[in-house]
C-alpha cells in the first residue's frame, strides 16, 4: 500500500495532513460515505495511540459523520479499532455546535446506529452521555423527539426508569424538556404522549420498587 514502508510517525503525519479544500482528513471523508474498510484500513495503519488523534483532527469527526448518515458499519468499525478509553472520548465529542455523535444519530432518526453509540457503555456512562446538552441545550431526546423519531426515541430510553426520571428532566435553554420540545413541529402531539407515557410509567416503576424495598 502507499502507507507501507512509511515509519510509525511518519504514517500518523502523512494521513493527518491529507486534507480536502473543507479541511476534512481522508478519514471522515471515508466516513461521510460508509466506506467502512477504508476507515478501518487507516486507522489499524496507525499506532493505537495515534488512532483517536487522527480522528479528532477535525472537530466534525469522522464518527459525527457516519452516525449522521445512519451507516452503522462504519460507526462500529471506528469504535472498535480504539482502546475503551478512546471510545469514550470520542462519544462525548462535541463539535462547534455542541453535538455529540449520539446528537446527529437521533436527529435523523438513525434507531440502529443510536443503540451501537449506547451499547459498549455502562449505564452510568450511559446516562451521562444521554444528558450531554448541545449549545442550545438539547440532549439526544429533545433531537428526537423534536423530529418525531419514534424508533430513535424508543432506544434512548431503554433505559432504567429512575434514568429515564432523570433524561426526561432536563431542560434546553428556553426551559423545555423533551416532551414539550415535542410538541408542534409535524402538527401533532403523538410523540409528546409518547414521553409523557414513559414518565408516567417510569414514576410508577420507581414508586413501586420504593414501597417493595420498605414493604
Amino acid at each position: 500500500s502507499v502507507l507501507s514502508g512509511v515509519s510509525d510517525n511518519g504514517r500518523s503525519e502523512l494521513v493527518s495532513s491529507i486534507r480536502d479544500s473543507y479541511g476534512y482528513t481522508v478519514l471522515t471523508r471515508a466516513a461521510m460515505r460508509g466506506h467502512t474498510e477504508l476507515c478501518v484500513t487507516l486507522l489499524s495503519s496507525l499506532p493505537p495511540a495515534d488512532r483517536l488523534k487522527l480522528i479528532l483532527v477535525n472537530k466534525y469527526t469522522a464518527l459525527h459523520s457516519a452516525a449522521y448518515r445512519g451507516y452503522t458499519e462504519t460507526v462500529s468499525g471506528i469504535l472498535n479499532c480504539l482502546t475503551a478509553d478512546q471510545q469514550l472520548t470520542l462519544l462525548f465529542t462535541q463539535n462547534s455546535d455542541g453535538d455529540t455523535s449520539l446528537h446527529y444519530a437521533a436527529r435523523e432518526g438513525h434507531a440502529e446506529t443510536v443503540r451501537i453509540l449506547l451499547d459498549n457503555l455502562t449505564p452510568e456512562q450511559q446516562l451521562q452521555l444521554l444528558i450531554t446538552q448541545n449549545n442550545s441545550g438539547d440532549t439526544a431526546l429533545h433531537n428526537a423527539a423534536r423530529w418525531g423519531r419514534t424508533e430513535a426515541v424508543k432506544t434512548l430510553l431503554g433505559i432504567t426508569p429512575e434514568q429515564q426520571l432523570k433524561l426526561l428532566s432536563v431542560k434546553d435553554k428556553e426551559g423545555n424538556t423533551a416532551s414539550q420540545e415535542a410538541v408542534g413541529h409535524d402538527g401533532t402531539s403523538d410523540m409528546m404522549r409518547t414521553l409523557e407515557q414513559y414518565q408516567k410509567e417510569a414514576e410508577h416503576r420507581v414508586k413501586f420498587r420504593k414501597f417493595a424495598k420498605f414493604s
